[in-house]
């Protein structure tokens, strides 16, 4: 007599349990893939349109101390741009050892530019899942001619 022997329902449920553990944490890992999947999207589409705000300032609009605000894609995203002069970062002219000193101290050439530093904010979200990013440029401006030279 052959005995045909098979799973008993103790081994049949653990297998059910093991198969419904495993699916969650996979289920879990995926869903979690896609929410940094969204984050990044998101954070891509604000840089492309910061970056096109950013190249648009002195091209298309004059670079003027300030701040400004506004929306993108239907409110979707927020922004606020400050800009502020700095001062030149170039270094003093070297001294050339024998030549007597030029006094020129207060003194600035009439057509130096003028560098603004540009401070863009962009967010998006609302409350625990609200995001920011801050993108900062530098933009040189000569000012409108003076006549004389030297101010």
């Amino acid at each position: 007599m052959s005995r045909v022997r098979g799973f008993s329902l103790i081994e049949v449920m653990l297998a059910f349990v093991l198969m419904a553990v495993s699916l969650g944490i996979l289920i879990a890992i995926l869903g979690g893939g896609l929410a940094q999947v969204r984050t990044s999207g998101d954070a891509t589409e604000a840089s492309l349109l910061a970056e096109s705000l950013l190249a648009g300032q002195g091209v298309l609009s004059a670079i003027e101390p300030g701040t400004q605000q506004g929306e993108f894609s239907r409110g979707r995203y927020r922004w606020t741009l400050e800009i502020t002069e700095v001062p030149d970062p170039a270094p003093a002219a070297p001294e050339v050892p024998g030549s007597e000193p030029v006094e020129a101290v207060g003194r600035v050439r009439a057509n130096a530019p003028v560098l603004y530093q540009l401070q863009l904010d962009v967010g998006w979200g609302e409350g625990e899942y609200a995001r920011q990013l801050r993108f900062t440029s530098l933009r040189a401006r000569y000012p409108q001619p003076v006549e004389g030279g030297l101010q």
